[in-house]
């Protein structure tokens, strides 16, 4: 080979190098360097190998530019870091896709598409719209009465655990005398109080073994994915290197929530009545005997929505309320000026309820701060651009992925000044009511959880029964840290003892 050819054959893989690492779909955001294999995903890992919402935040300020595009392995995807581009995208119609095809999504659904998570079109907006229908008579996105007085029946069991000590052996794991083991102490009052907005029952006091484990295979399941997708997204061949990409674990605990749920729907349907809704699930039996149902409803589908609506509350609502906690531990300032206020407007003679809410502005502040401060689920769930569209002056091509990095949005110095504060004041108005709330916990628009009012009562509660009846403790040798979390689809606290000492 001549030497000319050999300068014109490198000449060419220069050429064809340089147009990979560098071309995208035209007018689109500004873009990041592409890589063989994993595309910027490897610049991420780089950066940040557990925490990928940091490590967008940071490239973001590296390109100047808050909304900017790059390539996950061979899918070219935009990431939105600021307030304005994020509530646009969680508003917008074109935005509502959902990445629906994966592997690794199909997998843990009986290896078909299913649920309400991950499902788009006809197929979402008629279980969306069943959903929302059902679900309010249960509490979701309405206040319900009933609901709310179990609600209170469960925490109020929650406290008296807590003050008299445990009864059952996996009672006596998670408390030791005056000490408790967060998370997992909240485990019995989360798992119960929506397995009663499902099915219309709870379990009780020597079944919440039942309760904890499925709080903990749900975590396990948070724990085991990447919330950007990550490689088994990118190449689904790599689940089978067992749980090496946390496949294993994906498996494990979303079949863990099934078999668990299966039991429960044995017992609906020997007990199902024409004339009661005991539960959201009696709603879907009753539809599953229609004749003229659409093909969307199956028992599959019901199983796998049944999953998504309560996994979160199995797992996001205690590591909201342990992360919360644990700030408020850091600042015993902000925590004696919440339990102040909460004892001069309820006192001790009673328990702080939700009707008390709305006279306890510092506390729901103070609330508020702590999920913004530490974002759970950082990049939400990655939405998809239907069709060809614009965002903030850009184009965005059909079946685009895209993230909305939340974390970012709730720590941009920009939105808040000081972000890395702890200050619940920034919450309220100067006659010390509530401000408007920017932090978009729960999403925004048709996307948004439909399960909004039902966590924060659940949280609200939570925080407020255990700072009206105790004051709280670090435990030396503690993972006491607020770096001592873990990654995943949530960002969760390491499990931690919390000595409590009653007021």
């Amino acid at each position: 080979m001549s030497p000319l050819l050999i300068v014109v054959f490198a000449l060419l893989v220069v050429y064809k190098l340089y147009r990979f690492a560098y071309d995208k779909p035209p007018n689109t955001p500004p873009g990041l360097i592409r890589i063989p294999i994993g595309g910027s995903y490897w610049l991420f890992l780089w950066r940040n190998y557990k925490y990928v919402h940091l490590a967008m935040a940071y490239y973001a300020k590296k390109l100047n530019s808050k909304l900017y595009s790059c390539y996950m392995g061979d899918y070219f995807v935009v990431i939105a870091n600021d307030y304005t581009n994020v509530k646009e995208i969680l508003s917008r119609e074109e935005f509502d896709g959902r990445v629906t095809g994966a592997d690794y999504i199909k997998d843990r659904a009986f290896k078909k598409i299913l649920g309400i998570f991950f499902i788009e079109g006809s197929q979402w907006q008629e279980q969306r719209r069943f959903a929302l229908r059902h679900m309010r008579d249960f509490g979701f996105g309405r206040r319900q009465e009933k609901l709310e007085s179990e609600i209170m029946d469960e925490m109020s069991l929650f406290i008296d655990t807590l003050k008299n000590g445990p009864i059952y052996d996996g009672e006596k794991e998670i408390i030791r005398g005056n000490l408790a083991l967060f998370p997992d102490v909240l485990y019995a009052s989360s798992a119960n109080n929506i397995w009663n907005v499902m099915f219309g029952h709870r379990f009780d006091r020597s079944e919440h073994d039942i309760s904890r484990h499925l709080c903990r295979s749900a975590l396990m399941f948070q724990r085991a994915n990447d919330p950007s997708g990550g490689a088994l997204f990118q190449r689904p061949f790599l689940k089978h290197f067992g749980n090496m990409f946390g496949y294993k674990n994906h498996i494990k605990s979303n079949y863990a929530i099934v078999d668990v749920i299966k039991k429960g729907l044995e017992r609906q349907k020997a007990t199902l009545s024409e004339n009661v809704d005991r539960g959201f699930v009696d709603n879907y039996l009753k539809k599953l005997n229609e004749d003229d149902k659409s093909p969307y409803f199956t028992e599959e589908q019901m199983i796998i929505l049944l999953v998504d609506i309560m996994f979160p509350a199995f797992s996001a609502i205690p590591s909201v309320v342990t992360h919360a906690i644990k700030h408020l531990m850091h600042n015993p300032k902000v925590m004696k000026k919440v339990q102040n206020e909460i004892d001069s407007v309820v006192g001790t003679s009673r328990f702080v309820t939700w009707e008390d809410r709305i006279n306890l502005p510092y506390t729901e502040a103070t609330i508020r701060e702590s999920m913004r401060i530490e974002t759970v689920a950082p990049l939400g769930v990655i939405h998809k651009c239907v069709k060809k569209t614009t965002l903030g002056g850009y184009e965005i091509p059909a079946n685009t992925p895209v993230v909305t990095n939340l974390a970012a949005m709730n720590n941009d110095p920009d939105m808040w000044g000081d972000p890395e504060t702890f200050r619940p004041e920034r919450f309220l108005k100067e006659d010390g009511q509530l401000s408007k709330d920017l932090t978009l916990p729960f999403g925004f628009g048709r996307r948004l959880c439909a399960g909004e009012t039902y966590a924060r009562f659940n949280i609200f509660g939570s925080i407020a029964l255990l700072l009206q009846n105790f004051n709280l403790f670090f435990v030396e040798g503690e993972p006491s840290n607020l770096e001592d979390k873990v990654p995943g689809l949530i960002i969760s606290p390491k499990e931690l003892w919390i000595r409590l000492e009653m007021r």
